[in-house]
């Protein structure tokens, strides 16, 4: 099975607008925060804007203080008056696209117009629009309610939002045959033309079609009426869980499309489980959730420590590199699994399959934290005294991060706090226990410009390596209150700090290897950077990247700074 995934699918502008403007006023905390009926009509976002405190209200007519968020598809003329009036913060969240077609029906209806609606009657949009139009509005669904409208002296056409671009053409046309200076404006939004004409431009290269969205979007269910229309079979789902291989195992070639209010987490998540059915369905399905299970527990980490360790050594020398990189290793494992269980802990929802991974396998995660971190101290007390100590302090680094997800206080938040606090504790944890820590302790160097070669240039790595994930769940981070730098900083500057580390960690060892301080075989580091690169600049074309494949490169990269210029050394 191949997957097309389409361009278009997931947040339109005017969704996504709303659900940052929600994020932005809850790190205000001018709280506590209510939106008028639901905000969007999907489940997953509704649920996790619960998770970070926003309810739904819908009879807020006794309510005070606090943020009240108005939904994108509008409201009625005398629902907006009543609200006016309540004594708390009104925070219009309306779609500009939506507030087009109000401001429209209002004006033609002040001129004499008689306003048809093309659209769903019982739409909260389409209720806000006919409110606008006065007493003569109506509402009509189809060409034959077109047909059967009474005779009007001065008729204008609009449209909700999300409608079929073609039936709009259709009702226009049947309309203009009673009425040929019939007046009319498209209202449908850019993003629901692009993403019909999209849906049907791929329609003849598919087998099936799989629309994601909520049961209540309209958008996603005129994407699926549009796919039945050619007779192909079509899946409406809201989650991937609905997805199976006895239904989907037998096609060659899917079509992944989804409605204006579906995250891309959601998109993302239904791509990996057409992926494990494509391996479901050819009997080689079990390899592939063998590797995913190694990937999203972190198994990979100690050899990703051992092997940069070993690299270090051919270009330092020294003794005891092995045991040293894996006690690093075991240690960062540790780490890692022991924050991800604390921070699923604290949500309801999930943006990515390895966090539905880390719920599920819990008790066995904690269970390797447990004998990663034994396998570290007794590695410490193998190469002594001092390592144990560094060992010690690193712990008590990682639980003071780790603090804030046990103790629900803002005291602890500490560490948390710093803006990037995930990125730059990572960067600094892995420089230090995997590139200084042993040179130290094991070549017996003093620290001269030598010993820094190494930890600067995998501190650029590591540090692209993060922003790298941080990039491709950007929406799923801010939505469900993840703290990364590229929230602080924003997308475009990251990338291009994304972009600058990566070319900085290999420049680093380019100049050490050009002043005489490596050997030739050094250069084997730069083929990580130009990987991670080379990676984002081919995913930020892709819709949708597998997750799976984005943990693969990103550490695979890792695994490559230390695996190539070993075995260069080593010949």
């Amino acid at each position: 099975m191949s997957v097309i995934v389409a361009k278009t699918a997931g947040f339109c502008w005017g969704v996504r607008r709303a659900v940052d403007s929600v994020v932005t006023e809850i790190k205000r905390g001018e709280g506590p925060f209510r939106v008028y009926g639901p905000l969007v009509h999907n489940p997953q976002v509704i649920e996790a804007l619960k998770d970070r405190g926003v309810g739904t209200s819908p009879e807020p007519w006794d309510e005070s203080g606090g943020t009240l968020f108005l939904r994108t598809h509008g409201v009625t003329v005398e629902e907006r008056n009543r609200l006016r009036q309540l004594p708390l913060k009104l925070r219009d969240l309306t779609c500009p696209r939506v507030g087009r077609a109000l401001a429209i029906a209002t004006k033609m209806s002040k001129l004499g117009y008689d306003v048809i609606i093309f659209g769903d009657p019982d739409h909260h949009e389409v209720k806000a629009i006919l409110s606008c139009a006065g007493s003569s509005g109506r509402v009509v669904s189809s060409v034959a309610d077109a047909a059967s409208l009474p005779y009007l002296e001065k008729p204008f056409l609009l449209s909700q939002t999300t409608q079929n671009c073609e039936e709009f053409s259709e009702i226009l046309s049947t309309l203009k045959n009673r009425w040929q200076s019939i007046e009319f404006s498209n209202t449908i939004c850019d993003s629901t033309s692009r993403r019909q004409r999209e849906l049907r431009e791929l329609l003849g290269k598919v087998d099936a079609v799989v629309v994601v969205g909520g049961s209540h979007s309209a958008n996603t269910e005129r994407l699926a009426s549009i796919a039945g229309e050619t007779g192909l079979p079509v899946f409406k789902i809201e989650t991937h869980d609905e997805l199976n291989t006895e239904s989907l195992g037998q096609y060659k070639r899917v079509l992944l499309s989804a409605g204006a209010s579906t995250p891309g987490w959601s998109i993302r998540k239904v791509r990996e489980r057409l992926l494990e059915i494509q391996g479901e369905s050819t009997g080689a399905g079990w390899i592939r959730t063998i590797f995913r299970n190694l990937i999203f527990s972190g198994t990979h980490i100690p050899f990703i420590a051992l092997i940069i360790a070993l690299a270090q050594g051919r270009t330092l020398g020294g003794t005891g590199w092995g045991t040293a990189g894996l006690a690093a290793g075991f240690l960062l494992w540790s780490f890692t699994n022991f924050t991800a269980v604390l921070e699923c802990r604290r949500v309801t929802m999930t943006s990515q399959k390895r966090q539905e991974f880390i719920r599920t396998h819990e008790r066995g995660l904690l269970a390797l934290v447990a004998m990663s971190f034994l396998g570290a101290v007794v590695l410490s007390f193998v190469l002594g005294t001092a390592w144990l100590l560094w060992t010690i302090v690193a712990t008590f680094f990682c639980f003071l991060y780790a603090l804030p997800l046990l103790q629900n206080n803002h005291f602890f938040d500490l560490l948390r706090a710093i803006p990037g606090s995930r990125e730059i504790l990572f960067t600094l944890a892995w420089s230090f226990l995997v590139c200084i820590l042993p040179a130290v302790s094991l070549a017996g160097l003093d620290f001269s410009l030598r010993l820094f070669i190494w930890p600067a240039s995998l501190a650029f790595l590591f540090f692209s390596r993060s922003l790298f994930l941080d990039l491709v769940d950007l929406q799923g981070d801010a939505l469900l209150g993840m703290d990364t730098l590229p929230l602080h900083l924003g997308a475009a500057r990251c990338r291009k700090i994304l972009l600058a580390s990566a070319t900085a960690g290999g420049l680093v060892q380019i100049t050490a290897v050009l002043l005489g301080k490596f050997q030739l075989c050094a250069l084997g580091f730069v083929a990580a950077p130009v990987l991670l690169i080379w990676a984002y600049i081919h995913l930020e074309k892709e819709s949708f990247p597998s997750e799976l494949s984005v943990r693969v490169i990103s550490d695979g990269s890792l695994v490559i700074a230390g695996l190539i210029p070993y075995l260069l050394c080593s010949i």
